[in-house]
């Protein structure tokens, strides 16, 4: 396991965004479920609840091919159709899943002051550039020594 550097904070586990954050997480492992036990595969991705696609030579690629654009896009996905037969059933499953906004860091650690973030656990972390522009109660400055001391603990159930 890697570390981030200091200035270090520590998102808030009573804050609305890190509970949007964890419900988020949930819902994406639940679709993933939902999707594989529905059509039995995997391979496939999203990028938002509009474009997504599949890997190509995987079991969603043999399924799907027919279903899917000829050409992938720059990262390798073969996106859906818009008038596919799936396209309607995939976006509805994908429009469950708590949506957040991409700018929250920004709001909360100042706009581009993020330098790394980590989940150790339960507990979500970010590296900051410059504490003083750091906003809001949602995250609260963790000492470096504690949170060294959190990644230590955690050494044990990190499987690489």
């Amino acid at each position: 396991m890697s570390t981030i550097d200091a200035p270090v904070y520590e998102v808030r586990q009573d804050s609305d965004w890190y509970k949007s954050e964890v419900k988020r997480t949930e819902d994406i492992n639940n679709f993933f479920d939902a999707f594989k036990e529905k059509y039995g595969v995997t391979g496939f991705t999203f990028y938002h609840d509009e474009y997504f696609g599949v890997i190509k030579d995987t079991e969603a690629y043999e399924k799907f091919k027919d279903e899917v654009v000829k050409n992938p896009n720059k990262d390798g996905i073969y996106a859906f159709k818009k008038r596919s037969t799936y396209y309607k059933e995939i976006h509805a499953m994908l429009s469950e899943i708590e949506e957040i906004s991409p700018f929250k860091p920004h709001d909360v650690l100042g706009i581009n002051n993020m330098a790394a973030s980590q989940w150790i656990g339960e507990r979500w972390f970010f590296s900051v550039k410059n504490e003083n522009l750091v906003e809001g109660n949602e995250v609260k400055p963790i000492n470096y020594k504690d949170y060294l001391q959190i990644v230590m603990d955690n050494l044990d159930s990190v499987t690489i």
